[in-house]
């Protein structure tokens, strides 16, 4: 064979070799590209949860809790139906407030997240699904799965799992903390995620800092009544860890009765006799029992001291759905303003209110939270019958 032929078909192989390369190294690159449109996060359950690269439309399935948080973490654009009464604008929660919009949204379920529509969810067909807890359902041919697994397999859709935490202690607040982290990790809001949490820890900073230094004898006894859980509730209804308290160094009279969300008794408030009294603006709901602002009025409470000297006083109900961070703080501002004003003199708190506000769900709507509670809001409460 000529050598020019053989050189010629030496390069047409090697030419070949390299095009065919060049399919091949295509074809995995359309592999890799398939792959990154899914991601795997692991969520506050432990579980491993295949979801969209970039997730747009989601729902939540626990109530109040999980839109809240979405809102949070800047995310209400993202949720494509609510459960009923998210759309309230008559209500007392901050994150429905700031967004009208869902009253717009398809419904899926009660107003307590009992009985979710999972037709009404595949109909939506959200890219993934938000649940609150891990619940464990019993399955005798999978042993123990939890609710969100269930769910996952009864619509097809991913669920995610994330822990309500609090800031009842630092084991809670961490678990918050995670579930501000997963949500923004969903979304690709990492960064809000942290401005949120920076913000809070400030907050929280700062109510130490003003308070820290008082003597547990000059300290000042309170009592929180008309408390809601489960529904709006009496002038009795308390908690006995009630943190705006505990924060700005208020000794809770209900301390030490174990009463987290119940009934303090009668004769308990009476022999306690705390130098003020705070009445949560929820109580203005009630339907089974006498509104705790006209339960104060009777004899029965009229040698307190706290009602004696005019110091009872409203503050604005945060155990709508579960708690609301945000308007916890607020009463917070409340409290130390009015039980230790020296210490919050540079405190205007509606205006620190809407600071709050803005910071955890975009909006300064103290005064349309206060105007759905008669304005009572951080005013004292009248203690003479009409």
């Amino acid at each position: 064979m000529p050598i020019s032929l053989l050189r010629l078909l030496t390069v047409t192989t090697v030419v070949m070799l390299v095009a065919a390369a060049g399919c091949i190294g295509g074809a995995s690159s359309g592999n890799s590209t398939g792959s990154a449109s899914e991601r795997t996060i692991i969520d506050s359950a432990g579980r491993e949860v295949e979801i969209p690269a970039e997730v747009d439309e989601v729902i939540c399935s626990s109530g109040g809790t999980c839109v809240r948080y979405l809102v949070y973490i800047d995310a209400a654009d993202r949720i494509a139906a609510v459960e009923s009464g998210e759309g309230d604008s008559s209500t007392n929660r901050a994150y429905v407030l700031a967004n009208p919009q869902f009253a717009d949204l398809p419904v899926t379920g009660s107003s307590r997240g009992v009985a979710l529509d999972l037709e009404q969810v595949m109909v939506i067909n959200p890219q993934v699904i938000f649940t609150v807890g891990s619940q464990l359902v019993s399955n005798e041919s999978s042993g123990a799965l939890t609710a969100a697994d269930t769910m996952q397999t009864k619509t097809g859709i991913p669920v995610i799992t994330i822990a309500s935490g609090s800031f009842q202690t630092a084991e809670s607040k961490q678990q918050l903390y995670s579930s501000f982290r997963l949500i923004g990790e969903v979304f690709g809001k990492e960064s809000r995620a942290e401005e949120l949490i920076a913000y809070i820890e400030a907050t929280l900073a700062d109510l130490e800092r003003r308070t820290c230094d008082i003597p547990e004898s000059e300290q000042k006894t309170a009592f929180i009544g008309g408390l809601s859980h489960g529904g709006a509730h009496g002038l009795l209804s308390t908690q006995s860890e009630y943190m705006p308290f505990i924060w700005c160094r208020v000794k809770n009279v209900a301390a030490g009765s174990g009463i987290q969300s119940a009934d303090f008794p009668k004769e308990s408030l009476v022999y306690a006799d705390p130098e003020y009294i705070f009445v949560d603006a929820g109580t203005l709901n009630v339907q089974d029992e006498i509104s705790a602002f006209e339960d104060i009025k009777s004899p029965v409470y009229a040698n307190l001291q706290a009602v004696r000297s005019g110091n009872v006083y409203a503050t604005l109900p945060y155990t709508s759905r579960q708690t609301n961070l945000e308007t916890q703080l607020v009463d917070a501002y409340f409290v130390g303003k009015t039980v230790y004003p020296d210490r919050f003199e540079d405190i205007d708190v509606r205006e620190k209110a809407d600071e709050i506000y803005t910071m955890f769900v975009g909006k300064p709507v103290f005064d349309h939270l206060n105007a759905n509670c008669n304005n009572l809001g951080f005013e004292k409460v009248p203690l003479t019958k009409r």
